[in-house]
């Protein structure tokens, strides 16, 4: 019940803004609507005002608008004062856009929204992981495996902890840092100037476990689960969420077999690393999992901090969708990697139970989805609207009624075949999983 409110509640919210901004837009712009309704199917109750009736339709799904005359493909059809084709072509362009743009700037707000009522942020425990060669922990002799107990004589459970006491530190001239290293103790001191340079290059010890599992990716596909071990990699130990992270990036493509523990009992699992653009990083191999986190806390952002990290984000959200979209195109074997209405769901599901925040977080990543996808010049898509209308200027007249029947025609059918694929896609990925999950549990029995 909870997935089915949850892909309600995202595909509702998703669908229904950018719904309003042709809505809205069009009534700007001389465009008659005929019909705004929430939901689809049959009425439920409605009420018109104006020429606009205003309706509640029995599925739930988002909703849509009707334009007067936007179906008109008669010969020698003469568009009226109001109808769709009667509005200059400029103003369709911006109808057709105005969609899109609800959504992003719907990811955008959600992003600031965020910033400024705080998210759960991951954090984990003061194992010191990888220390970087010239680092000032490095300088200091702090090396891989100690573990930070206090922090100018206060007790530092979580590295969220050691750095705000960092970050406090009051006025002496060192901070005494206490750590253990093999069950001894052992003191350092920390520079009053350089206190917050102290974890710079140093990242915490994050163990090779599996935390979240995302829908669709090799991961799901392989049948593995949050709480697994990765014990080896190709028959090479792993002991760090690092090492492992670094092995998984360097086999984009490449069969990798997985060693793996699971409530004290091994399998194998044979995977394949998808290859994704990372800012920074290039071209790398993931299988779709994230680290386990050892707690978290709630982060708050200032309105300027927001700000920018709502533009960052919806940003780096926009450039990695569009990624994903052109190597689909460029490289078709990639094209599995696109999900439908069946992964939507799973993902609204799983998000839904981890809290309201991580929800409208997934609703900014699939707002930002269904821009990009409306933007493609496809016939009947808004992306297409926007082509034909910017052609049309060009042209100073619109193309001719058989040809834009046909045009629609194709759109359509291209549609229903996307939709067909990414539910195919989907229910492929999830019949992978369910195999792989009954082969792990046989490996496990053979085992015992």
């Amino acid at each position: 019940m909870i997935t089915v409110l949850a892909t309600l509640f995202v595909l509702g919210i998703m669908v229904f803004v950018h719904e309003l901004g042709h809505f809205y837009v069009a009534k700007k712009v001389g465009i008659r609507v005929l019909k705004f309704s929430l939901g689809f199917g049959p009425k439920l109750f409605g009420f018109k005002k104006g020429d606009t009736q205003y309706l509640i339709s029995v599925l739930p799904l988002g909703g849509y608008v009707k334009l007067d005359g936007e179906d008109a493909f008669e010969d020698h059809y003469v568009p009226k004062p109001g109808d769709y084709m009667a509005a200059p072509w400029w103003g369709r362009v911006l109808m057709a856009l105005a969609g899109p743009m609800a959504n992003l700037v719907t990811a955008f707000l959600i992003f600031i929204l965020l910033g400024l009522v705080g998210f759960s942020a991951p954090d984990y425990s003061t194992a010191v992981g990888r220390v970087e060669q010239g680092s000032l922990a490095q300088q200091m002799g702090i090396i891989e495996g100690d573990r930070i107990i206090s922090v100018g004589g206060k007790d530092v459970p979580t590295w969220h902890s050691l750095w705000q006491e960092l970050q406090a530190g009051g006025t002496a001239d060192s901070l005494s840092v206490i750590l253990d290293r093999s069950g001894e103790r052992r003191t350092y001191y920390i520079p009053s100037g350089q206190r917050l340079k102290f974890l710079e290059n140093i990242e915490p010890a994050v163990p090779a476990q599996l935390g979240e599992i995302v829908p669709s990716m090799p991961a799901y596909q392989a049948g593995l689960n949050a709480g697994d071990i990765i014990l080896s990699i190709d028959g090479n130990p792993v002991r760090t969420w690092d090492g492992m992270r670094e092995s998984i990036n360097k086999n984009a493509g490449r069969e990798t077999r997985l060693l793996i523990e699971r409530d004290s009992d091994t399998f194998s699992v044979r995977i394949t690393p998808i290859e994704q653009e990372y800012p920074g990083q290039g071209p790398v191999g993931v299988i779709g999992v994230s680290a386990p986190v050892f707690g978290s806390y709630k982060l708050k952002l200032g309105p300027w901090a927001s700000l920018v990290n709502a533009t960052i984000s919806t940003g780096s959200l926009v450039a990695r969708t569009y990624g994903v979209l052109y190597k689909a195109v460029v490289k078709p074997s990639s094209a599995k990697q696109l999900g439908g209405i069946l992964m939507i769901g799973q993902m609204a599901g799983s998000t839904a139970k981890k809290g309201f925040s991580d929800l409208m977080l997934l609703i900014a990543l699939l707002s930002i989805s269904l821009m990009v996808l409306n933007l493609l010049p496809l016939p009947v898509l808004d992306g297409g609207v926007i082509f034909f209308s910017l052609l049309e200027g060009i042209r100073k007249k619109p193309l001719p009624v058989k040809v834009q029947v046909v045009i629609q025609q194709i759109g359509i059918t291209l549609l229903v075949m996307l939709m067909l694929f990414t539910i195919l896609n989907d229910g492929m990925k999830i019949f992978s999983r369910q195999s792989a999950v009954r082969k792990n549990a046989q490996q496990i029995e053979q085992a015992k």
